[in-house]
């Protein structure tokens, strides 16, 4: 029996480029998984999200143009079956909350490290 497995098609969008470049790497080591574009700004990320439709956008919170979680809103709105997994270097409850009550589909906080955010983005897929 074949088994087709279908690529996760990702958007990356944190304001450091060193950030994007790791998770790009790391990302694309994972065979079923492609980064389709990157954004240093929120502004860009509601674009390029509307323009490739990925089915993630791994979000940081702290982005030029447009707060992480104005982006997290307005994604949600106008891009249909995206899911947005926050990834931020603040992880209080309150800003967990916030991120949720906005649209974000998980949270990860980047001291939780690698492992943390594949999780996080295999929970989430399976929504």
């Amino acid at each position: 029996m074949i088994t087709e497995t279908k690529t996760l098609r990702i958007l990356l969008a944190d304001d450091a480029p060193s950030v994007r470049q790791a998770l790009r790497w790391l990302l694309e080591e994972i065979p079923s998984f492609a980064v389709v574009g990157e954004a240093a700004d929120g502004e860009t990320a509601v674009d390029l999200s509307r323009e490739l439709t990925p089915d993630l956008v791994i979000l940081d919170l702290e982005l030029p143009c447009k707060h992480g979680f104005r982006v997290a809103q307005h994604l949600k709105a106008q891009v249909p079956g995206i899911r947005v997994v926050i990834l931020s270097g603040h992880g209080d409850v309150a800003t967990r909350r916030l991120a949720l009550e906005m649209g974000a589909d998980g949270f990860v906080e980047k001291s939780d490290g690698w492992a943390a955010l594949l999780a996080q983005i295999h929970q989430v897929m399976a929504m």
